[in-house]
């Protein structure tokens, strides 16, 4: 059978669900087409709803590219919603193949999926799409898929979601040899076939000792997360598979990412570092962390960088990741206040979360500056439990940078559901897809949160800053605007220190990539307001 899987999906293409399908499609012997859509989330803003769209000439190279596909798939997250939609749409129109959503939003709300597909793959969707392409192939009855929800006229078919997949090793690795794979080229606003040569353009490039760059291939060694984040969907999804029996987080056995990570090496040789997307990398068992080490020590040895956890973090691992290639540690913080932290189910003490960053601290001759992410303009959060956030970041050695993000409510996450019980969330449709993640609104404790990724401010200005009396000043709102004037004036400075050491380098490359991404964002995908 022809499959062709199609996924809006971040500019990095990683896009490690169908990467996962089509290995598996194509080893059980189906052909497999892959169309990558990148593109941000970059206009969405808090003050206003904006649809993206593809252009027509876009539209037009998907309906060519999946002319001859017995099934289409789409796969997709919520932030992506219209963008999916707006493809299903127009496929429908053009042909007659069946569509199948998935991924996490459609799993998340398979009935609003529904509405617009054909059949929803509920949960991990390797097995289930197999065998719903068998049944295809065969003329059989795919009703009764497991795995799979069917609408058929006015009636659906809800069938019951499939256990986790225990043993990841009996699964290939991603694919990614850009065989019959297609990506939107955003330079030329058109679907092209991805090259190695392209793939090496679209790798992100990230940041290595003395201003360097490295090109940077991102995979996975696990599945799930040691945590239950409220906030985060990995709850909801724990949720569904409560009674499953198979543990949410597996491991690939060691070797078989030793053996994946060679294969990219020498198929792709400017890869210049890993970057390993596992939710928390430490939450391996440490006999695991130094068998990794030492074989990728000696069969891999570039630079790599990981996610922790404060509660996974601890010395022994990180000094056998650190003897074997670790140069960058990232975790979350999420909050300095007690109150909120149990609301979002975290048990990290601040005390775990200094003594954390503190190990990290002592061995920054080794690492680069870690980023620790915090949210922040949670409905339920007052202006005492943000200062608390702001005080242990107070206590935190420097440097480290900050990834901050609004709280954004997931659908059937137990932060959502509370929100819709407590009447603060009304329209749970698509407009709550559109909620911009990177959009902090102007108040004084956000904005003590940006003083904190410069690296160089005195201690004693943040600790004047964050005194009560601070607080209460430039609290009202008649200072806030000012406040606001502070953020681009140091935006500016910060542009211009790093401009200039990149002209001291004779960086020109650099330079030369900035100026190319003051271009509009996202030139192959309109966003217009609603």
């Amino acid at each position: 059978m022809k499959l062709t899987l199609i996924t809006p999906t971040p500019p990095d293409i990683s896009a490690f669900d169908v990467r996962a399908l089509s290995a598996h499609v194509r080893a059980c012997g189906h052909q497999c087409r892959l169309i990558f859509l990148p593109g941000s989330i970059g206009r969405l803003r808090a003050d206003r709803e904006v649809i993206y769209h593809y252009p027509p000439e876009v539209l037009d190279d998907l309906a060519a590219l999946s002319a001859d596909a017995d099934l289409i798939g789409l796969s997709f997250m919520t932030q992506y919603f219209d963008r999916a939609l707006q493809v299903t749409e127009h496929l429908r129109r053009v042909h007659d193949a069946p569509l199948v959503w998935g991924g996490v939003h459609p799993s998340s709300r398979p009935d609003e999926a529904l509405e617009h597909a054909d059949m929803v793959v509920i949960g991990e969707g390797e097995h289930t799409l197999v065998e719903l392409l068998e049944c295809l192939a065969r003329g059989a009855d795919h009703r009764r898929v497991r795995g799979l929800w069917v609408r058929e006229g006015e009636q659906r078919h809800r069938n019951p979601q499939r256990p986790l997949i225990d043993d990841l090793d009996s699964l290939p690795p991603f694919d990614f040899s850009n065989d019959d794979h297609y990506v939107l080229d955003p330079r030329a606003g058109r679907l092209r076939p991805l090259t190695d040569a392209l793939l090496r353009e679209i790798l992100p490039l990230l940041p290595g000792p003395g201003g360097t760059l490295r090109r940077a291939f991102r995979t996975m060694t696990d599945r799930g997360c040691p945590h239950r984040c409220t906030y985060c969907s990995v709850s909801a999804i724990k949720a569904r598979c409560a009674e499953d029996g198979v543990p949410y987080l597996r491991f690939r056995g060691v070797e078989r990412v030793i053996e994946e990570l060679v294969a990219v090496r020498e198929r792709f040789p400017f890869v210049e570092a890993f970057q390993f997307f596992d939710d928390t990398f430490f939450a391996r068992p440490r006999a695991q962390i130094e068998d990794f080490a030492a074989r990728y020590r000696e069969r891999v040895g570039l630079p790599f960088y990981v996610q922790a956890s404060p509660s996974t973090l601890n010395e022994r691992k990180l000094l056998a990741l650190l003897d074997a290639g670790l140069v960058y540690v990232e975790f979350g913080i999420q909050s300095g206040s007690e109150r909120i932290k149990r609301l979002y189910d975290r048990t990290e003490s601040n005390e775990r979360v200094v003594a954390a960053a503190e190990l990290l601290h002592r061995h920054r001759d080794r690492l680069l500056p870690p980023d620790y992410h915090v949210i922040t303009d949670n409905p339920w959060e007052t202006e005492a439990d943000a200062m608390d956030t702001v005080r242990l970041l107070y206590r935190l050695p420097k440097p480290f940078g900050l990834a901050v993000s609004n709280l954004v409510f997931y659908p059937h996450t137990p932060l959502y559901d509370r929100a819709v019980a407590e009447g603060l969330l009304t329209d749970t449709g698509p407009a709550l897809y559109r909620k911009p993640f990177f959009a902090p609104r102007r108040t004084y404790p956000n904005f003590l949160l940006h003083l904190f990724t410069f690296q160089h401010v005195p201690r004693w200005v943040y600790r004047v800053l964050i005194s009560e009396r601070a607080v209460r000043l430039f609290s009202r709102p008649a200072l806030l605007a000012p406040l606001g004037l502070v953020t681009r004036v140091g935006e500016g400075l910060r542009l211009l220190a790093k401009g200039g050491g990149a002209l001291a380098r004779g960086d020109w490359w650099r330079i030369a990539r900035y100026l190319q991404r003051l271009r509009p964002v996202d030139p192959g995908v309109t966003g217009r307001r609603h």
